[in-house]
């Protein structure tokens, strides 16, 4: 891969814009005896598949966090004059087959390896999309109703590759950000389709370990007050969504979030404020660890000011702890996915900590390629991020 790494002020931004754009007794056993109790050591020993090191005798907690990315460009949608009903059509039917050229499904496979190779106990996702459609439309004629058809679900690739990899894992918590349908082209543009696209972060748990060493409960979920509304009256929300996790006697707040990108940073700023603020979800007595994309590089290399009101916030980057000298960058491919030399440019996947109960371990980013001869190259424009926790 190459090292050459653009100017990230003049870098084209994440949804394909520049940046400087508008603004997670005995038994017998082949000949031998063995007391059940000793046998039944032996067997949690070996058969638990709690993550903890028992060759220690310490509790432990393993995280991984990914964007899965939409494939495609949404802000040539969002950015049409409201006005301009045939550049809508065409924006809207431009985005719609190049998200689906992206192949999701390959992708959300890829992401499942990623998930495969660690078998992480909870796993943070963004934009985890659910693409709809409705032909014949019936938007351009002043209908109402919704799309239904499913034509591509993030959620269901990745749990059925996931079940295919015979891993075990269930959703413990969703949250539902943008839900828009707009007109579109059908197939033979010789008529109209609508198209809807619904964006989600999602919360996964195992439920393949022990309930009395490992569960989840309060399962919570919103949308930031403070968000962007487009010219044509379109809210575009973020959130976030959040479980309490009990792991071996000690309990803890796991909460996913997505934070406005780097175009509008007073967004950004406001929406981490809230996760902060009273009432907030990160409003609680117990610890917390906070993951997600936050939008926000530490270094501000992409001129956000975010990060330092989280760690004024009292919270601790885990991947700074660890590798204070590793720049662990996480974004920056193509938005097509496109160029396997492309490097990446900023840290913005996190992974933040509140309380003393965490004792960051080892982490890593996972940016392994489709290993396809053609596009798209790698699962998504950004690489996950796994984190291996002692708890005290």
């Amino acid at each position: 891969m190459s090292t050459q790494v653009e100017d990230p002020v003049t870098r084209r931004g994440k949804d394909g814009a520049w940046v400087r754009r508008v603004r997670r007794g005995m038994l017998r056993i082949s000949g031998w005896r063995v007391a059940p109790l000793v046998l039944l050591a032996i067997v949690l020993a070996f058969a638990s598949p709690l993550s903890a090191d028992r060759d220690e005798g310490r509790k432990s907690f393993t995280t991984f966090t990914q964007n899965a990315y939409v494939g495609a460009s949404l802000e040539r949608v969002m950015l049409v004059d409201p006005n301009d009903f045939p550049g809508l059509i065409k924006a809207v039917t431009t985005t719609y087959y190049e998200l689906l050229a992206s192949q999701p499904d390959l992708r959300m496979n890829g992401i499942a390896d990623r998930i495969a190779a660690r078998i992480p106990d909870v796993v943070a996702l963004q934009e985890m999309y659910l693409v709809r459609k409705q032909s014949p439309g019936d938007l351009v004629f002043g209908g109402t109703e919704p799309a239904t058809e499913v034509v591509v679900d993030f959620l269901k690739s990745l749990m059925d590759g996931l079940a295919a990899r015979g891993l075990h894992y269930r959703v413990a918590a969703m949250t539902t950000e943008l839900d828009v349908e707009m007109p579109m082209f059908n197939a033979t543009f010789d008529g109209f389709d609508d198209a809807r696209v619904t964006d989600r972060d999602i919360i996964l748990v195992r439920t393949d370990l022990p309930h009395d060493q490992f569960r989840v409960s309060n399962p919570r979920g919103g949308h930031f007050e403070t968000h962007l509304t487009l010219p044509n009256g379109l809210d575009v929300w973020q959130g976030w969504c959040s479980v309490d996790v009990f792991v071996r006697g000690e309990r803890f707040r796991f909460i996913n979030t997505h934070l406005h990108d780097e175009a509008i940073p007073e967004i950004q700023y406001a929406q981490a404020l809230e996760l902060m603020a009273k009432h907030g979800p990160a409003d609680t007595h117990l610890p917390v660890m906070m993951v997600g994309d936050f939008n926000a590089d530490p270094l501000g290399r992409n001129l956000t000011w975010t990060y330092p009101s989280l760690i004024a916030g009292g919270f601790d980057d885990a991947w700074s702890a660890l590798y204070p000298n590793r720049p662990g960058l996480t974004w920056g491919h193509d938005a097509y996915l496109a160029d396997p030399s492309l490097a990446f440019v900023w840290r913005i996947d996190l992974v933040l900590l509140k309380g003393q109960l965490f004792i960051p371990k080892r982490m890593m980013t996972i940016d392994t390629p489709l290993g396809g001869p053609t596009y798209p190259f790698w699962p998504s424009d950004h690489a996950g991020v796994w984190a291996k926790f002692e708890l005290r």
